[in-house]
Parts: structure tokens; sequence; C-alpha cells
């Protein structure tokens, strides 16, 4: 192959040549339930769990289960091996799953049962992220709030993006550069549209407990906070404790960890050799085997 491949229902096709249909309803209403995974020394890192958490979302959320975890797991280790081979040594993958509610039974007339699964792979573009590690990522909280928890399962990932996609376009008008950190109809923090959001008291790290995407990311910030004894608490967080905080950073699963320079204007931190962000950024290098800001750095 010349390209990397895709995966799209249990068959293979050139990347290139990847598409959904456009009676689709990931299409038509954006109803699809997705997971990103990544590489790390060119291997996938906890596929399992991230392919589980799919799993888990398309039954809770009553989607059609074409594929059980275990073909999505080996599927996408076989794509993965496939397009890794053209990949340079220093250069990584991001690794991309998701699944249809099915068709819009109004445009086949009334058969609504054809759902898409795809898996496919994208070099992760470490460059985009290159400011944010040496500058910070700058926040500010628009006037969009998170969805209520009565309207939609935030918990689960899903394709549905435009709130965020509005958040963000509100808080660059605010302050260009700068992405939204929304907060919930009581004023309390959340999340951003690409990361899970923690906040750091008197050596203290917390993170919401309401109106968040089940982080993955977000559970390995607690399992090396706890390995670090480092104390660590998912809560409500009130808005008003952003202007107090001593650090805050941010987690996703294609960059790790990146530091927050700014809230709403304010200078927020410093990553001095005791900073709880470097002592968490250092712990997350030696679980996945890779120096990140290396990685990100030299790009």
């Amino acid at each position: 192959m010349t390209e990397p491949i895709a995966w799209i229902n249990g068959v293979h096709c050139p990347f290139s040549q990847a598409a959904v249909p456009v009676w689709d309803m990931g299409v038509v209403a954006g109803a699809a339930v997705t997971e990103m995974a990544r590489t790390y020394r060119h291997r996938p890192f906890r596929l399992e769990k991230h392919v589980q958490r799919l799993v888990n979302s398309l039954r809770e959320l009553n989607f059609p289960q074409p594929f059980s975890a275990n073909e999505l797991t080996v599927a996408a280790t076989e794509i993965v091996a496939q397009n890794v081979r053209r990949l340079p040594e220093d250069k990584e993958l991001g690794i991309v799953l998701f699944s249809t509610a099915g068709s819009n039974p109004t445009y086949l007339g009334g058969d609504s049962s054809r759902t898409t699964t795809v898996i496919h792979t994208f070099e992760l573009p470490f460059h985009l992220w290159k400011s944010s590690f040496e500058n910070g990522v700058r926040l500010q909280t628009p006037s969009m709030r998170q969805i209520p928890a009565d309207c939609f399962p935030v918990t689960h990932k899903v394709r549905n993006r435009l709130h965020w996609i509005l958040a963000d376009q509100e808080a660059s008008r605010i302050e260009p550069g700068s992405k939204a950190l929304l907060l919930d109809s009581d004023g309390f923090v959340t999340e951003t549209s690409t990361s899970c959001f923690f906040v750091v008291h008197d050596g203290k790290v917390g993170t919401s407990s309401r109106g968040v995407l089940k982080s993955l990311s977000g559970e390995i910030v607690e399992e090396l906070a706890a390995a670090l004894k480092i104390p660590f608490e998912r809560r409500p967080i009130p808005a008003a404790e952003l202007e107090t905080a001593d650090e805050a950073f941010v987690s996703s699963t294609p960059v790790g960890l990146l530091p927050v320079s700014h809230i709403n204007g304010r200078q927020i931190g410093t990553r001095d050799s005791k900073s709880i962000f470097l002592q968490l950024s250092l712990a997350w290098n030696s679980l996945t085997g890779i120096d990140s800001a290396r990685q990100i750095l030299q790009t």
C-alpha cells in the first residue's frame, strides 16, 4: 500500500477512499460514539480501555453493536501494524474508532439498520501543540455552558461537537488563540473541548466530578498522583476557584499533559522544579517510555 489503510464494517480500504454514507445518522445528526487512542514507540497505548469505553457507550446509548470489543481491538491492532510501517521512527499515530446510530430512515424509506463502524489512524501533529507546551494553554470561560446532564450524557465521547465549536469560537473572539473552558449551568467548572481540566490549590489536584467526559487521560493523572502521593480529588469546582489557583493543566490522549498559563487573562502558575505539573509530566513519561516534551518540542 502506498497510503494508510482504514477499516470500515470489517473491510480494509485505502484511507483516501474511507467514507461514511450521506444517509448515515453519524452525518445527518452527528449521532456517533467515538474514541481516540494513540501509539507510544509505535505501539498502541491502553487500546483495550478505549475500545471498552466505546462498547460501553454504544450499549448505554442504545446504539447498534455490530462488533465486539475483542473484534474491534484485533482490527485496530492490525490497522496500526500496517500503517506504522510507513511512519518515521520519531512519529506516532492517533487511532480513531467510531460507530454510528444507524441510517436515517427518512432517506432510506424506513430502513434504519445500516450502521457504520470505522477504524483509521493519522500521524499525530506534534507541531500544533508546540506553542502550548512552551507558552502554556490560554483558557477563557465563555457564555456558552456545558450541556446539562438531563439533556445529554456528556460522560460519553460522541461526535456531536457543535456546542464546543461555538464555545471555542467565542473564546477566540475574547482572546485570540485561547480555548474555551466551559462552566455548567450552576457555575461550576467542567472541561475543554479536547481536554480534562485540573486545578491545583496548596499542592492538591482537583478535577470536576460533574458534567464531564469519563476521561481516560484523567484516570492516568489520578493513577500517577496516587503513585507520587499527591493529593487528588474529584469534586465540584466553583468558578471562583480559578481566580486563586496555584497551577492548572490539562490532559488528553493525543498530547498527554499541557500546562495552563492564563485563565480569563489572569496568569496562573509557574513551571519550577516543584510544580505539580512537572512532577506528573515526568511520571507520564516514565509510564509511556517517551519524553513527551522532547517529542513535541523537536518538531
